[in-house]
């Protein structure tokens, strides 16, 4: 290595990376923290195994977790040796694991078919509609499994790739008892069709290891050097292979972030790398520390890790920001609802558009991400979003609540009347309503005698009346209250979130209406996908989607108990993983990360998420205690410094503060 320069572009790796990339023989764990150059370690030291060590370039297997970061992570390698070792396999382990299955059955047995999103989808809502019918599940829970089948098709993965059986699921997802016919309906679809999962293809890849001792040398002899990537999560299925891959030499490079272990729905198990020191004793494993974080600016990287370190089930790291001269932003906000900070996020994107693709805003689930979507989308900001949205006008429980406030300031139309008024059960019968405009005193009169009926028609028309004195976001308000509408429609809470986001927008009933009647029109007009995000575009990701992005700006909303952790968040392990999940997302910033909670109403108040206290003090100083209920300052603080390079974000950032304030009482 001549003057430490390991590659053409000008990669200058500092100690850490050094001994990483100069490790040849036995295993090795890298522990790589956020922003740390794993990447650039891994290319770095394939490349000086073949050219320094002498390893043959198709003897070594570098291993990732999706197809995507192969990909990157080959190009990478191929600019830096000018193409010159093609033979170097780069993979997931589907598809590595696949390569192994094809080779085994090579001219013997039919080709393996796997089977799609849309095919497993079909099967599980097949066990679902038969439990149905034979009595086992009700309509709503039916609707209800129905809405869950991709978690329940994780749950299904899980189970698998942690070889566990069907009982033990985790009952949030479904009844267990249901699980299992379900989990053994799907398996049997499967088999019947000749098909099989990308689960089964790890299990199965296993099976030949285990009993083809042939094909098992084979593949040892062919892969002498194994690297993998992200190795925190690893599953038990994975791991057994590739300890058979391995066979004498546990030439293994293990690369990873204990703190970063997020995928435990798939089956992953963080558990496997914190074993690892323990399972290759007897081989003098290596521990290298990658202890520079090159990504998030000081005050970034110092929250996250007071975050983190809550973590008792881990490895303790001492990680520093390289960023001496840039101490970065840290903002807090908190608002009453969620409507509202989404106007304070739409409010900050619109002040900063010619800086959109620099900006990400990052949920725990895609749920939370449709509301702002869609009224950014209203707003002319552009997202990955954008035009991917289904109509949120034509859900039931939006719907009914437009009907409700057409009927009370729309001039009490019998057509309107008619769509609401056994909507909930009043028993009213239609007869009742025989002039094209409605009035209680006809009602009445239909009734007369019927104590009953009158009482519910007195009811139903005081709700009217009430409506029609309400400003539109008090409105809607007071219909998913009188109407129990999270009871009748549960599946509509998000959608009538943007509802309530319009609402706010508007200063009458009527405005409303009128403003639901446009954005009708315009949605059906939406041009698709590829044609709205052709210029610049705001990125709404899950914080599992984040993984492994990096952005100017982050805003993380939601941090309230219930979403993160999630209240199925029940142990230990599952506690961590949903903190390991706020980790991630706040070290996606490189300036400036901002982040909030919605407080609730007196009557419905909110908690932020234990996850904040060891930050607290951030509240403190823009509010004051964290439970004060006082209104928003002028202006917030912030962690932050006076360097030109974050004054500019400071700036920027800082409008989310003086637009809280306004929008808040």
């Amino acid at each position: 290595m001549k003057n430490n320069k390991l590659s053409g572009d000008g990669f200058l790796p500092n100690s850490a990376q050094i001994k990483a990339i100069c490790h040849v023989d036995g295993p090795a764990m890298v522990l790589a923290g956020p922003g740390s150059g794993k990447t650039k370690v891994i290319v770095e030291r394939t490349r000086r195994l073949i050219e320094n060590e002498g390893a043959s370039p198709d003897a070594i297997l570098v291993i990732t977790f999706t197809k995507a970061a192969a990909i990157e992570m080959q190009v990478r390698f191929l600019k830096i040796t000018d193409n010159s070792y093609p033979e170097v396999s780069f993979g997931t382990f589907h598809s590595i694991f696949y390569q192994i299955i094809k080779h085994s059955v090579s001219g013997k047995e039919t080709p393996i078919e796997i089977a799609d999103d849309r095919f497993k989808y079909n099967i599980i809502k097949d066990a679902i509609t038969t439990l149905k019918a034979d009595g086992a599940l009700t309509s709503d829970k039916y609707d209800d499994a129905v809405s869950r089948i991709p978690d329940i098709i994780s749950e299904i993965s899980r189970i698998k790739n942690c070889s566990l059986v069907p009982e033990m699921c985790h009952e949030t997802i479904m009844q267990a008892d249901l699980f299992k016919y379900v989990y053994e309906r799907y398996n049997k679809e499967l088999k019947g069709f000749g098909k099989i999962d990308f689960d089964d293809m790890l299990s199965r890849c296993r099976e030949v290891l285990l009993e083809n001792e042939n094909e098992q040398k084979f593949w040892q002899e062919r892969f002498k050097y194994i690297l993998i990537d992200e190795y925190q999560d690893i599953n038990p299925v994975q791991y057994d292979v590739v300890r058979l891959l391995l066979g004498d030499r546990k030439n293994i490079f293990a690369v990873g972030d204990d703190d970063q272990s997020i995928y435990g729905f798939r089956g992953s198990d963080p558990g496997i790398m914190l074993r690892f020191m323990e399972d290759f004793k007897e081989n003098n494993p290596v521990l290298i520390v990658l202890d520079t974080n090159y990504r998030c600016d000081r005050s970034i990287l110092d929250a996250s890790l007071k975050v983190i370190d809550v973590n008792t089930v881990r490895f303790k790291k001492d990680i520093h920001s390289s960023k001496e001269d840039g101490y970065g932003n840290v903002y807090v906000r908190r608002y009453e609802s969620r409507a509202r900070q989404n106007r304070a996020i739409a409010f900050f994107l619109g002040k900063n558009m010619d800086r959109l693709s620099d900006i990400a805003v990052l949920f725990r689930t895609n749920s939370e991400a449709k509301a702002l979507a869609a009224l950014l989308e209203s707003e002319g900001i552009m997202s990955n979003l954008s035009g991917t949205q289904k109509n949120y006008l034509d859900d039931k429980a939006v719907e009914l609540c437009l009907l409700y406030l057409s009927f009370a300031d729309g001039g009490r139309k019998r057509s309107d009347f008619l769509k609401i008024i056994n909507t909930p059960q009043r028993y009213i019968s239609r007869e009742s309503a025989f002039k094209d405009t409605v009035n209680e005193a006809d009602i009445l009169n239909f009734y007369r005698g019927n104590r009953d009926r009158q009482k519910e028609v007195k009811k139903f028309f005081t709700l009217i009346n009430t409506l029609s004195h309400l400003r539109p976001s008090l409105s809607v308000s007071f219909v998913q209250k009188m109407l129990e509408l999270d009871k009748m429609y549960p599946n509509s809470r998000e959608n009538f979130e943007i509802l309530k986001a319009m609402a706010s927008k508007c200063r009458t009933n009527r405005e409303l209406l009128e403003l639901a009647k446009k954005e009708r029109e315009k949605m059906s007009k939406t041009p698709s996908k590829k044609n709205v995000c052709d210029g610049p575009f705001v990125r709404l990701l899950t914080m599992h989607a984040s993984k492994g992005l990096e952005f100017d700006t982050v805003w993380i909303p939601d941090l309230n108990e219930g979403i993160i952790p999630s209240r199925s968040a029940v142990t230990l392990e599952e506690t961590e993983e949903e903190r390991r999940m706020l980790y991630v997302a706040m070290t996606r910033a490189r300036r400036a990360l901002i982040m909030s909670y919605i407080t609730g109403s007196k009557e419905n108040p909110m908690l932020p998420t234990r996850f904040l206290r060891p930050v607290k003090n951030l509240w403190d100083e823009t509010y004051g205690e964290i439970n004060q209920t006082s209104s928003e300052p002028s202006s917030g603080s912030s962690t932050s410094s006076s360097n030109s390079a974050s004054s500019r974000y400071s700036s920027k950032a800082s409008a989310t503060a003086s637009y809280s304030s306004s929008s808040e009482m």
